[in-house]
């Protein structure tokens, strides 16, 4: 299954922590790839494949509600 979703330049970079190659190893910060073996979490090759389920997402503003009244939403 490959992704079709890229990865822009504001959003995360792509890394081994987030292909779908990639598992973590217990105890250890590198993680074991399919392709390339033992690699670091910030590496990432020309095999890249991107995991969706591991991609973090950015979280979203909250709005402060206590700045709007009622006469703001009223057409008259």
């Amino acid at each position: 299954m490959r992704s079709i979703i890229k990865l822009n330049s504001d959003e995360q970079k792509p890394s081994c922590s987030v292909c779908i190659y990639s598992r973590p190893m217990a105890g250890l910060k590198e993680l074991s790839c399919k392709k390339k073996g033992v690699v670091a979490p910030d590496y990432y090759c020309k095999k890249f494949l991107l995991d969706i389920m591991a991609k973090t997402a950015k979280r979203r503003h909250s709005i402060d509600k206590s700045l709007f009244q009622d006469e703001d939403f009223s057409i008259d």
